[in-house]
């Protein structure tokens, strides 16, 4: 997954000797979520069965949110960054009356509305220019930390600029320019990422940047250090001769980082990786993927709570045309990545233009959100290493653009999705694209589903402090593994707990409307 995701262990079980349920009866509605009915049993909570999900539900009924609401005008270019409570941040450029394009950002909490839109690329130097190509990283203490291209006034070329959010101060600081020379990064094809360390300080990382002869193209990070930006570092080999660009970014733990990356050789293109040591700041060798075809290559990168990369890439084959699905594994021991499965093919027989994306849960079911330009759909696919590939479902039909979905699981295993379409253009002059949001909900099975109503406990591992989010009222029950009682309170909304005062597991019930949900939490 893009960021570490919760232990969320689902029970199905007794939590107690003295009030214990089991759940004997369930009924599924028309969307596919499931409910239990329980009675009370006397069955001590050494003999309970856990109930793990074995596949990806996610329950797609949720109307679509536009978000960046400004029909007039165009609004593209959007990404996200979802924390684990599953508060959605999103950022993407917007048209303005001056003529000039701005970074807006928008925030949604499970429990809450939509934030007033603002823009964040403010400030003397970045404030007045036109940007494009915003990315962003959220912190669980609520930090935000946002990049994206300022256009610097010289052949449309660009420099990165950075501005961050305080969540302690709630006030967004002035832009900031960290790429060292003034118009440098490709306006129409760069891609960049910020991502945090284990240390909480943010790396950006951008592609495209022809400083060094201005012909080649190539990869630079530049990295915080608490108090100063970097120099740039270049990711990429200056001296091959050969492009470099869109970069994407996943962290591997220990303190390293990959970064996948293509590169062109002499009449065709590799796909490969470096590690970056979060504190050396050092890069390995460019090792290369075991891709064969870079027709219509598109590519995404993910992992699993235990982290376990994936890379998911999509390309065309002919005869007959079709568009093949690949996901690779990254063997961290050996530092190679292997070919995981069989490639799943679709039909494209009216053509293969498709952009991708790519997250995976803690159990290691990744979702797959893919934008079909001919059909003008958004679909939705699972992938698991023992399954397979799902059958594609189609999410939407509102005649999405050509710039890539992304997609990011919560904590509590709901995928996020935002994407551009064109549903408001009017066909004359400029496009007036709009940034739409759709949240798959998580039904699994095991999991008491309350109607509009969700769940968060985190960190998982914990030191002994524990956060909740629920919508809704709760009593919460904490247990150890012996069923003895450890603290009894009410709950509604946000709510922090430092009850448990000895490491070891624990168990939260949570109990409503005749239901009941069973957290399983491990402090250290």
């Amino acid at each position: 997954m893009k960021k570490q995701l919760l232990l969320l262990c689902t029970i199905g079980m007794v939590v107690t000797t003295i009030q214990a349920q089991d759940l004997v009866e369930q009924t599924t509605d028309a969307n596919g979520k499931i409910y239990f009915k329980s009675i009370n049993t006397p069955k001590s909570i050494l003999e309970k069965e856990e109930k793990t999900p074995t596949d990806l539900e996610l329950n797609w009924t949720n109307p679509d949110h536009n978000v960046s609401e400004h029909p007039e005008v165009d609004s593209w270019n959007p990404r996200m960054s979802v924390t684990s409570d599953g508060t959605a941040h999103i950022v993407y450029n917007d048209n303005h009356p001056n003529g000039l394009q701005k970074i807006m950002y928008r925030k949604k909490s499970p429990s809450g509305d939509w934030s007033t839109p603002i823009f964040i690329d403010k400030g003397v130097d970045i404030g007045d220019r036109n940007n494009h190509f915003p990315t962003i990283v959220a912190s669980e203490n609520g930090d935000l930390h946002a990049t994206y291209n300022v256009w610097a006034f010289e052949n449309v070329r660009n420099y990165i600029g950075y501005s961050h959010y305080d969540a302690a101060t709630e006030t967004w600081s002035d832009g900031v320019k960290i790429s060292d020379l003034g118009g440098t990064v490709n306006h129409n094809s760069s891609r960049h990422e910020v991502f945090m360390t284990s240390d909480d300080l943010p790396v950006a990382v951008w592609g495209w940047d022809n400083r060094e002869n201005g012909t080649e193209e190539e990869i630079y990070l530049s990295y915080f250090d608490g108090t100063n930006w970097s120099n740039d570092i270049a990711v990429s080999d200056l001296n091959d001769g050969f492009n470099a660009g869109a970069p994407h970014i996943q962290r591997l733990g220990n303190g390293k980082t990959m970064i996948l990356f293509t590169q062109d050789i002499t009449g065709s293109k590799e796909l490969g990786y470096k590690l970056y040591d979060e504190t050396t700041h050092e890069l390995s060798d460019f090792k290369t993927l075991p891709v064969t075809n870079f027709t219509g290559l598109n590519y995404s990168i993910a992992s699993s709570e235990n982290n376990d990369i994936h890379v998911l890439t999509i390309h065309t084959e002919v005869s007959p045309l079709r568009a093949s699905f690949t996901v690779y594994k990254y063997d961290s021991a050996a530092d190679l990545f292997e070919v995981n499965s069989s490639p799943f093919e679709l039909d494209a027989s009216a053509g293969n233009i498709k952009r991708i994306d790519l997250d995976c849960n803690e159990d290691g079911d990744c979702a797959i959100i893919y934008t079909d330009y001919y059909t003008d759909t958004n679909m939705y696919m699972s992938y698991n290493e023992t399954d397979g590939f799902s059958t594609p479902l189609q999410i939407n039909d509102e005649n999405p653009t050509f710039i890539g979905p992304s997609c990011e699981f919560d904590g509590a295993g709901n995928l996020h999705v935002v994407w551009n379409d064109m549903r408001f253009d009017d066909g004359v002059d400029f496009d007036e694209r709009e940034v739409i949001y759709e949240m798959g909900a998580n039904s699994p099975l095991g999991i008491t589903s309350f109607e509009d109503t969700s769940m968060v406990v985190y960190p998982n591992p914990t030191q002994g402090e524990i956060h909740i989010q629920t919508q809704g009222n709760y009593s919460l029950q904490i247990f150890d593994l012996l069923g003895r009682t450890i603290s009894t309170q009410e709950v509604n909304g946000a709510t922090t707990i430092n009850t448990i005062t000895k490491s070891g597991t624990y168990f939260l019930q949570f109990t409503g409307n005749n239901e009941v949900v069973v957290k399983k939490v491990i402090v250290q």
